[in-house]
């Protein structure tokens, strides 16, 4: 279950690509909380505060966003915006939530065992990254885990086969395949050179007979 966490932000008063260049020069990220239904919030939020409750909490965690007038906004990162080249975090788009209302994720597919595959030679093939599941926003998790250690040449998984936790579903058809494994084939094949040299060989066997 995504774990709610504080973070303190402030409301940009001013939007201007001079002040936007301030704030990130001062160790800020500057975003945006949309709202449905009503005008989206310009934010600004410390970088390093930021990074650390994404990586402490999870992508899908729900954060509450505390303003300096103390006003309060439950909400999920939407998209997160890269600087070219030293891809730096710099723009991120937080959605309002509601605690009570359900909302559709796209969640990470996380395959547990896959370097033990190596070792018996299999191959795990992924069909699908990510599903989207639809449930409360605190129910939503950070990565759905699938368990491929016992897993045998010719298994596939599909979509029915994942074991969604109480309260949250999946649109998705059942029937669709999320991964499959099979053999490592490591089988040689043959260069032209390889070719030419086997013709030598050949001829000179004849010529020495």
């Amino acid at each position: 279950m995504a774990q709610a966490a504080t973070l303190k932000v402030e409301v940009r008063k001013e939007v201007s690509k001079k002040e936007n260049k301030k704030l990130l020069n001062n160790g800020f990220i500057i975003g945006v909380i949309n709202q449905k239904g009503l005008e989206s919030i310009p934010v600004a939020v410390k970088k390093d505060e930021f990074r650390r409750a994404l990586k402490d909490n999870g992508r899908n965690a729900i954060f509450k966003l505390e303003d300096s007038d103390k006003n309060s906004y439950d909400v999920m990162v939407k998209t997160i915006d890269l600087t070219p080249m030293k891809y730096e975090y710099h723009h991120v788009d937080f959605q309002k939530v509601s605690l009570t209302e359900e909302i559709k994720v796209d969640v990470a597919l996380r395959f547990i065992g896959s370097d033990l595959l190596k070792q018996k030679r299999l191959i795990l093939n992924r069909q699908m990254d990510t599903i989207l599941i639809a449930g409360l926003p605190q129910n939503i998790p950070d990565a759905i885990e699938i368990d491929v250690t016992d897993s045998g040449n010719g298994d596939s998984i599909y979509v029915s086969d994942l074991k969604l936790a109480e309260g949250l579903s999946t649109d998705i058809d059942p029937t669709q395949l999320i991964a499959s494994i099979s053999e490592a084939k490591a089988a040689a094949v043959e260069t032209e050179e390889d070719s030419e040299d086997a013709v030598v060989s050949e001829a000179q066997a004849s010529t020495e007979e």
